[in-house]
């Protein structure tokens, strides 16, 4: 794939620092910072997007940040379009804010590239969602860990997601999610690892392994600190009930010897033993793209 763009004409830069999303205390605000410099801003056109990484909402859904600094192609390049990407159909009253700028919903046109870039350059997205309306008597829902965590992959065939201060897992049941992987090919699309502390009981956690391919099916190998180790055979789309009634995740107990480091981190090893199947149509693009990086220059 890289052989092919550069091919193309293609110009390599440094990789972007993605920086991670964080998470108030209270779990109802959620704020992003891109870097955003002067020789990046010049290189952008319109259609250039980014996106941070997902993060974990208080009611075990996850959302991600969208962001066109220049706008989504249709538009002037000077408007900078924003939006939120999640798995729940309902947040409830929300506000999202680049800079000073705040708006009820995503939009294509945000706000202005100057207004969005501070003037250290960089721009500054948040999510603020509502606190859930509490009858009398009732109390609030425990709101989800502020973990910290990194993921390190190798060679699309190893990933190594490492949760810190992982303590606070025991008393939780919010989901976490690991940032975005691939494995295989990139053009598989992204993958993820999950935790849902307190399943089945307290003490205890599933892992699972999320793909977004549907009925592709991969055979892997679950591993947290060599105590619970598991193969599977996973599916894309597979839900988290379809997975626990198939047992196509890794039960884990937090709280035995050996899971959690000295350092009070958890670490999940993921190895791709091999592609079960892939769906016809994007087996078939895989060799075709693959070819074309053996092109020559064109002149």
């Amino acid at each position: 794939m890289g052989a092919y763009l550069e091919s193309c004409g293609a110009v390599w830069g440094d990789a972007l620092d993605v920086k991670p999303v964080v998470t108030s205390a209270d779990g109802l605000e959620f704020r992003w910072e891109m870097d955003m410099p002067p020789d990046l801003q010049d290189s952008l056109r319109a259609g250039d997007c980014f996106e941070s990484p997902p993060f974990a909402l208080a009611d075990g859904g996850r959302a991600r940040f969208r962001l066109c600094p220049k706008g989504e192609g249709n538009r002037a390049e000077d408007l900078c379009a924003l939006w939120l990407i999640t798995d729940r159909p309902d947040l409830g009253p929300l506000t999202l804010r680049v800079g000073n700028v705040a708006r009820q919903a995503g939009a294509a046109d945000f706000c202005s590239l100057q207004d969005a870039v501070s003037a250290d350059g960089v721009i500054h997205v948040s999510l603020q969602l509502q606190a859930p309306a509490v009858a009398p008597g009732e109390s609030m829902p425990p709101s989800a860990p502020a973990l910290q965590q990194s993921l390190n992959v190798t060679n699309l065939q190893f990933a190594e997601w490492r949760i810190f201060q992982a303590t606070q897992l025991v008393g939780s049941s919010q989901l976490v999610t690991s940032p975005p992987f691939r494995m295989h090919h990139v053009l598989l699309g992204d993958m993820y690892l999950e935790l849902l502390p307190g399943s089945p009981v307290a003490g205890q956690c599933r892992i699972f392994f999320r793909c977004r391919v549907p009925t592709m099916r991969l055979s892997l190998d679950l591993d947290v600190g060599g105590v619970f180790s598991k193969n599977l055979i996973v599916t894309g789309k597979s839900t988290h009930e379809e997975d626990i009634k198939s047992e196509t995740c890794l039960q884990v107990n937090l709280e035995a010897p050996g899971v959690l480091g000295k350092d009070d981190t958890l670490t999940v090893r993921c190895s791709l033993d091999k592609v079960v199947s892939i769906p016809p149509a994007l087996q078939d693009m895989i060799p075709q793209l693959d070819e074309r990086a053996l092109w020559p220059k064109r002149l």
